[in-house]
């Protein structure tokens, strides 16, 4: 019995030490209000971003725990875009096929709404990876979220927590009200 508990002690410790660790931490993104939580103290950094002929300063928010990314990001947009849906539209549907490209994967057809979530399979440096993301364009900003991993890593991740916590300008939110992960 005694011998019993020692291994299972031991397979406990083991399991914990190989679980990654998920320090949910809020992060505001955007100017309108957009926030989520990343698993870790998140890192910053800002990209130029061509599309149209402009330069959009695209800043992305993330924190990896294990084999999981996740990122939240923004950018500011032009100010004669805030009457332009059709611009804003468009931008989207960049964003979305931009994220399929780098991930080796072919983009979906144009009837999909680049502004609801989505996820795909796709080819990482290490291997396969999916890709789960949603991408909300507004008058003056482009925001995504996105979660890049293994597909075991992610199916060991609380990925829910993620999206349950995110809220999109205006109070919308892709989980339920209040989602915050403990």
């Amino acid at each position: 019995m005694l011998r019993a508990l020692a291994v299972i002690g031991c397979c406990a410790v083991w399991l914990t030490a190989c679980s990654p660790t998920f320090d949910w931490r809020p992060v505001a993104f955007g100017q309108g209000g957009a926030a989520g939580v990343l698993p870790d103290a998140p890192q910053s950094q800002t990209r130029p971003v061509s599309f149209e002929g402009r330069t959009l300063a695209l800043t992305m928010h993330s924190a990896r725990a294990g084999g999981v990314l996740f990122a939240l990001g923004a950018a500011n947009l032009p100010p004669e875009w805030a009457g332009d849906a059709q611009a804003r539209l468009r931008l989207a549907r960049w964003a979305m096929e931009a994220l399929y490209r780098n991930a080796g994967a072919e983009p979906p057809g144009p009837d999909i709404d680049p502004q609801q979530r989505f996820s795909f399979l796709g080819q990482g440096p290490q291997g396969p990876v999916r890709v789960e993301a949603q991408i909300r364009v507004t008058a003056d900003e482009w925001l995504e979220a996105v979660v890049i991993a293994g597909p075991d890593d992610q199916a060991r991740a609380p990925v829910g927590d993620f999206w349950l916590s995110l809220r999109w300008p205006g109070g919308a939110g892709t989980g339920v009200p209040g989602g915050l992960p403990r």
